[in-house]
């Protein structure tokens, strides 16, 4: 994310990564990374290149699954298809729906019959109106539930389709070219069971004319049939189009004459039937009638008696202001019409922006995924700068974590156990010279000096003493490690040599299913060679009963093939569990052996340190007893040791003894912690 947004663009960014791992270690997973990071940009410009192709509507109800209703065909036209989908909300398997479509004009919804199916094709008939679905799960069984409905529209004509309606409408007719379809009952004659027909529509009616030469099933039985011509009525024509089928609608004539067609495109089937309405309305619904209605036309204001049907200047001034109001109405239909043209242009750059935005958002979300994943794996792969070794699992991680911390927490009690000596030893010290200072340098002072010296020096022996024990323990767990590693290797050769056993029976077991698979294709031969025989007119008692005993070997051929294959598949999976389970034991051993050798070696520098601090101590007692006796005052510290507080003794021991029961349950606390490190390792 830092790298996206810092940098600014794609290649900026690429290039970023690639002087990173440009000074690593060359290595397999490194050029694997490289290269990676070289087909990402393709890739992304791949994924650019295929939008996708569809707009989702509202939904709303209650239910155990997740639905989508989406429109496929790139915008709010009526060449798309609805298509409503449902999945579980695990997100893996397809939930099959039972599906009610219906129509909404206005606030009113109108049932569309015959479709059931997840699926609905957009016609001429939803022009200017919205789509509804009400779904549910067909096999109530499965455990999903709940009723949800979706909405999408309004429809509109796409661009090509109103263009050529407008050029129809404006020279005021067209023709088209369809096929005649058998009609639903009828048996089919000839070769197709089709004729082609043309449809002439104009302002006045529309016709139906055979094309001459045009045959088929019906070109013998319509030589002599004339042409069909109905004018606009209330009633007829009337076109019904089909729900289903993209191209098949029905023109009714009249009351007795009903012709079952074919268009050559959807597009072409959805200008005729939206021409024909365009010129049946405009024939059957006049302008005047419309404005008529929007606008009643007052009686007129009769003359004087005296001069009956003479218009007053009442009757003109109310012509003038119904002119008037015609002109303003004109007006307003043109500044509405261009108000919706500029509504219409409004939406559909709407639209694009939108469905722009979502693309460009799905593009900047994969491109920081992608960026995310190299730079995780960086991570992963290269902790320290270099690219050795292959990317660490995030459990082992955090176990290393684990150990480190715990071996801190060690090393920084032990660190405070040296401090708070080292303090004793300085407090000893200050006490000591303070004590020498103010009794000056009498045989006291130096009496009190020497127990000062003779009470750190063994308090410092004790310590080596303990220390020396605990080497000792330390040498007796390094043996017991070294059994135990002994043991698991030998545990991992054997291991090993199962593994390779089951190898080699899975090996017998690939040979056994191939001759089973060649005894199967010879049974099989000779079942042919049998029933070669047998149509070749062998005798048929014979015959059938050589086919019913091969078709019985055949069978339990059959039975025995499948056995084995279970068992196959069985000693297989058995083989991929051990397989994964050895690979297991065998990294527990390994991290307990590393445990292991880390152990050893910090015990080992710490039996070194403590071999160097008692050498020091024994040199610091040997020189301070040479001193002593050397200055005479050895007879005095006895003489006076002899006359030491019995109490005083007495309390040092009780705190040596409360020392050694706390190094005691120390000492099974770690022996206890061992035991459940070793078991852990042998788990």
């Amino acid at each position: 994310l830092k790298l996206v947004s810092t940098r600014g663009t794609v290649p900026e960014a690429m290039q970023t990564l690639k002087d990173l791992t440009k000074d690593l270690t060359s290595n397999a997973n490194l050029q694997q990374l490289r290269a990676n990071l070289n087909d990402l940009p393709k890739r992304w410009l791949s994924r650019t290149d295929r939008p996708e192709d569809y707009l989702l509507g509202s939904v709303k109800g209650e239910c155990n699954y997740q639905f989508k209703f989406r429109l496929e065909g790139g915008g709010y036209f009526q060449t798309g298809v609805l298509v409503a989908s449902a999945e579980s909300n695990s997100g893996t398997l397809p939930v099959p729906l039972k599906c009610r479509w219906k129509r909404r004009i206005g606030d009113m919804p109108v049932e569309i019959p015959g479709v059931t199916s997840n699926m609905y094709q957009i016609s001429a008939d939803d022009v200017g109106t919205d789509i509804c679905v009400e779904a549910q799960p067909a096999d109530a069984d499965d455990g999903h539930r709940g009723t949800v409905v979706g909405e999408i529209g309004p429809f509109e004509l796409d661009p090509a389709t109103r263009r050529s309606l407008d050029n129809a409408l404006g020279l005021g007719g067209s023709r088209f070219t369809v096929m005649q379809n058998r009609q639903p009952g009828e048996a089919a004659t000839g070769s197709s069971g089709r004729q082609d027909l043309t449809i002439q529509v104009s302002t006045e009616g529309v016709r139906v004319t055979p094309v001459q030469g045009g045959g088929g099933g019906y070109a013998a039985a319509s030589r002599d049939s004339r042409d069909v011509y109905a004018e606009y009525s209330a009633e007829y024509p009337r076109v019904i189009i089909h729900p289903l089928d993209t191209s098949k609608f029905q023109l009714v004539m009249s009351g007795s004459r009903t012709f079952h067609l074919i268009a050559l495109s959807r597009t072409s089937r959805d200008l005729i039937a939206l021409t024909i309405r365009c010129f049946h309305a405009k024939k059957y619904h006049p302008t005047a009638t419309i404005l008529s209605g929007l606008l009643p036309v007052q009686p007129a204001t009769q003359g004087l008696p005296g001069t009956p049907g003479a218009p007053s200047a009442q009757a003109t001034s109310a012509a003038n202001a119904r002119l008037d109001a015609c002109i303003v109405l004109e007006r307003l239909v043109r500044e509405l019409n261009r108000a919706m043209q500029q509504k219409e242009v409004s939406e559909k750059v709407h639209r694009n922006t939108n469905h722009e935005k979502r693309q460009l958002q799905e593009q900047l979300m994969e491109t920081i995924s992608g960026f995310t994943e190299v730079i995780e794996s960086l991570q992963k792969q290269c902790p320290d700068g270099a690219g050795a070794g292959p990317p660490v699992s995030i459990e082992r991680l955090q176990e290393q974590l684990r150990d480190v911390n715990s071996s801190n927490l060690a090393l920084q009690a032990e660190v405070d156990n040296m401090k708070s000596h080292i303090e004793k030893f300085q407090a000893s010290r200050r006490a000591a010279d303070a004590k020498r200072k103010n009794s000056g340098p009498g045989p006291e002072a130096h009496v009190h000096q020497l127990k000062d010296e003779r009470d750190m020096l063994k308090a410092r022996l004790e310590e080596l003493s303990s220390s020396t024990s605990s080497k000792q323990q330390h040498d007796q767990q390094e043996q017991v490690h070294t059994q135990e590693l002994k043991r698991l290797r030998q545990d991992v050769e054997s291991l090993h040599n199962q593994n390779e056993l089951l190898n080699r029976h899975l090996q017998d077991k690939e040979k056994e299913k191939e001759e089973l698979q060649d005894n199967f294709l010879y049974v099989k031969g000779q079942l042919e060679k049998v029933q070669m025989k047998q149509a070749q007119g062998s005798g048929p008692g014979d015959g059938e009963a050589e086919l019913h005993r091969h078709r019985q070997t055949l069978e339990n051929v059959s039975q025995e093939r499948q056995r084995l294959a279970h068992r196959l598949d069985g000693v297989l999976n058995n083989a991929e569990k051990e397989k994964a389970y050895h690979e297991q034991s065998v990294e527990r051993v390994m991290t307990a052996n590393a445990r292991l050798m880390e152990e050893r070696d910090r015990l080992a520098k710490e039996v070194e340190r403590l071999s160097q601090m008692y050498a020091e101590s024994v040199k610091q007692l040997q020189g301070g007893l040479s001193d002593t006796q050397a200055s005479g005052l050895f007879r005095t510290e006895s003489g006076l040791a002899a006359q030491a507080d019995p109490a005083e003794v007495a309390r040092i021991r009780a705190e040596l003894d409360a020392i050694n029961k706390a190094t005691h349950a120390k000492e099974q606390e770690n022996d206890s912690l061992k035991n459940r490190i070793r078991k852990l390792a042998v788990a």
